[in-house]
This record gives structure tokens, sequence and C-alpha cells, in this order.
């Protein structure tokens, strides 16, 4: 497998955190989890620009040193107190008042830049979370993690002698990964998500890449195409073979996902990058919330708008793999969000399950090249478009 998608990545991390002339100011995000977890941040026109290895990921000023998080919402509030700013990170997606201490700090850009050395060495490592991906140089790190349902998204952190830490914050995620490196071992790990969450972490070296990359499918258990969903405006649909034939189209891509879901959001930009190019297919957004009332409606109107998606996205019921199951004819388990049918008028459905998104690299092409597959065969076209 290359690895030039992390050489690249790495040096983005090292070097700076953009192209912008002039170059903006360096902090690093330091959020209240025990221990901390750290990231690094932009300061431009006034706002916060998080920065996960190649991720950018810009807040919006709401007023009052309120910061909204785009897709997830969520937000950063606080104040100046000197050079630094502290306050917290509410998590709307959470029950409750789920709030995350959080300080940033000023950075020097002399402790990013690179050594002289060039030398990248790229790993891969059986861990009790999945698949670790790394690349490391001098004392940086630049990793994701894969998982049958999906991937960790873009890790950043050091290796410090012996002991290896990796961070991120995605808006609905913040992840921190620790562990000593002991000979092809990592052990005495541990592996938090916010504040809620806290278990062990280790892993082994692998002397290569397991496997290939592949996308994961799992069988349908009916070609029937039926399904039904609440709309922004509160009526229910119910697709069939026949309202798709009504509409004129030859096939259609359910996505079955969450606005709370990362990989989803991932997913969905794949989608709307392909569905341009097949007017003959009917692209669809099938959601599974943690709430189901009139706010859950206009959080996926909402979701809808901000990812610029050019089809519909309806609700399917609660945030629940067996409710998800239920309401599809094609499946009898839904084992990720996301789950993605491509499903023609005649012929058999495809169901793949989870997602490997752009942090993985290569993983990523893979399901690119699935993705147009499918989409070919469903339209009915042949060889590649």
């Amino acid at each position: 497998m290359s690895c030039s998608w992390c050489f690249v990545a790495l040096l983005l991390a090292l070097v700076s955190c953009t192209h912008n002339e002039p170059k903006p100011l360096l902090y690093e995000a330091v959020f209240g989890t025990e221990p901390s977890t750290v990231v690094l941040l932009e300061r431009v026109d006034s706002t916060w620009v998080v920065c996960n290895g190649s991720e950018r990921i810009r807040l919006r000023p709401q007023g009052q040193e309120v910061y909204e998080v785009p897709v997830f919402k969520g937000s950063w509030k606080g104040e100046w107190k000197g050079r630094e700013w502290s306050g917290f990170w509410t998590d709307s997606l959470r029950s409750g008042d789920y709030r995350v201490p959080l300080t940033l700090k000023p950075v020097k850009e002399e402790v990013l830049k690179p050594h002289r050395s060039e030398n990248t060495d790229t790993s891969y490592w059986e861990t009790t979370e999945g698949l670790l991906v790394m690349a490391t140089r001098d004392d940086s790190v630049w990793a994701t993690v894969s998982t049958p349902t999906g991937d960790y998204r873009y890790l950043v952190g050091k290796k410090t002698y012996n002991t290896l830490v990796f961070n991120n914050f995605d808006g609905a995620h913040l992840f921190r990964f620790q562990a000593e490196m002991k000979g092809d071992s990592l052990v005495n790990g541990q592996f938090l998500s916010g504040t809620h969450y806290h278990t062990t972490f280790s892993g082994r070296r692998l002397a290569s890449m397991p496997t290939a990359w592949k996308s994961a499918t799992q069988a349908a258990t009916s070609k029937e195409l039926t399904f039904s969903g609440i709309r922004a405006n509160g009526d229910t649909l119910r697709w069939t073979s026949s309202l798709l034939e009504n509409e004129g189209k030859r096939g259609l891509v359910l996505d079955i996902m969450g606005t709370w879901c990362p990989n989803c959001m991932d997913e969905a930009r794949l989608l709307r990058e392909f569905a341009s190019d097949y007017p003959e297919v009917q692209f669809l957004s099938l959601a599974f919330e943690r709430g189901t009332g009139a706010d859950a409606l206009a959080r996926l109107e909402a979701f809808r708008t901000e990812m610029e998606l050019p089809w519909e996205v309806l609700l399917g019921g609660k945030a629940s793999k067996s409710e998800a199951a239920s309401v599809i004819s094609a499946v009898d388990t839904v084992r990720s969000f996301p789950t993605t049918i491509f499903w023609p008028l005649k012929g058999s459905p495809t169901i793949h399950q989870g997602f490997n998104g752009p942090a993985t690299g290569e993983g990523f092409e893979v399901e690119r090249a699935f993705f147009r597959s499918e989409l070919n065969r469903i339209s009915g076209r042949l060889g590649n478009h």
C-alpha cells in the first residue's frame, strides 16, 4: 500500500496549517479530559479552524465568543484571559448538558517545523480498536484506525521516546489514544472519547498490510423495494418500485445514516460528488436520529442544506440498527451507520456496510471505485463512466 497520502498530510501538520498568506496564528486546543486531549488550531478571520492533519474544520462565529461547530452543531463558548481563551465545548448531540472544559493557547511555529530528516515510516498495527495505519516522521505522527464499520478519521500526534499519543476533534467526537511502544507492541494504553468513555488500548505491529482494502457488503434478504420515511414537512413518504418507475428512474441509492455520524458525512460527500453524473438514478438519505420529534426534522433539513445535498433527507426513526432494519425490506440486519443500498429497478440490490473515508487514503479510493461501479450497474451503463 502506498502511503504518499500520509506523507503529504504529515507535512501539512508539521509545517503549517494553511497555504494562505499572511500565515494565521497557531494555537493548541487543550480539552479537559483526563489526561488532556490536544489538537492544533489556526486563528483566522476572528474564528478558529481545527487542523486534523490535512482536514480543516472552520467554526462559525456567533458573537460574544461563541463559535458553532459545522454539520454537527454544538459550540465552543468562552472568554479571553490575556493571550489564552478559556471556556467549554458543548456537544448538542448528547442529552443533558454535556460540556468539556477547553483552553486555547498560542504555540510557537518553530516547534512545528520538521527536522532535516525526510524519512517517513509507515506501519500497520492490529489493535484493540481496529487496524491502526500510522505514519511517523521524527517525533510526529499521522494515523487512522480502520474498523469493519468505518474509520476513526484523521488522527494526529507525537511520539516522545517510547510514548505514543494521537488525537482528533471532528465536531462530533473527541478522541485520544495513548500507549507505550515496546518493540513491536503497544502496551499500557488507553483510549478516551470525550469525558464519557474510557477503555484500555493495546496492539502489535504487523509485518505488512494484512489484506488489501476492500468494500464491505452483506447479502440482501429481498429484492422488494419498499421503505418509508418522514419528510421535512411532516408527511410520510413510502417508496416503492412503482414510485421509482413513475419518476423515470432506473435505480435508487439509499443512504442509511445519522446526522450524528462523521463517517456518514464523509459518505454523503462522496455520493454528492457522483449524483450529477447519474440523473437516471434517485439518491435519497434515510436518517435514524437520537430524537424523532420536530427538532429532528429541522436538524435533517439543516444537515441537507449544510452538506448541499440535492436530494431529500427523510427521518426513518430512532438511532437504532434494529429499528433501521425493521423499516427497510431488503435487510434483516443493519450492521453499521452508514449502510448504502444500490437498488436497481430490476435486479438485485447491493448492500454496502460501513465506510472507509478520506483519512484512509487508499481505502477511500477503493470505496470510490466500488460506488462508481455500482452506480454504473444500477443505471444500466456498461463500462466506466
